[in-house]
């Protein structure tokens, strides 16, 4: 086979590759970085925090940040405003605050959980904040 020829079987590899449903997109740009603060110091919402730390340090389309960098997206990890038994356990409810390093509120949410399975709020948190980290620098 030719050079041309090599070059015919790597473009129609190639459009292939890009053209199979179900395949990842390449993300445009790097990944958003992030910092996660907590809004209370009892030891649930500590305990949340760092899950939620561990949550985007596993997510590879957020990076861990610090000191409020411009166009990071910054995490409010609030204590909890609703508890309700659940057998042994409570069921608590946590809100979480989206924002700019500049203080810019770019949105909401409420994270629910138990308080021995922490990671699912945290997993919650990192889903719900793609629309916030979308909306950065356009404020």
């Amino acid at each position: 086979m030719d050079a041309r020829g090599i070059v015919k079987v790597a473009v129609v590899m190639a459009v292939t590759v890009a053209c199979i449903p179900g395949w990842p997109p390449a993300r445009a740009g790097a990944p958003t970085e992030v910092e996660v603060l907590r809004g209370g110091d009892d030891d649930v919402t500590v305990a949340l925090a760092g899950a939620v730390v561990q949550a985007f340090g596993r997510d590879g389309a957020f990076v861990l940040s610090s000191g409020h960098r411009a166009n990071s997206l910054i995490v409010v990890v609030q204590g909890p405003t609703a508890a309700a038994r659940s057998g042994i356990h409570y069921k608590l409810a946590f809100p979480i605050r989206y924002a700019s390093a500049q203080g810019q509120t770019l949105g909401f949410t409420e994270v629910t959980c138990q308080e021995n399975t922490l990671s699912k709020c945290a997993e919650q948190a990192v889903a719900a904040a793609g629309p916030a980290a979308g909306k950065l620098g356009r404020h």
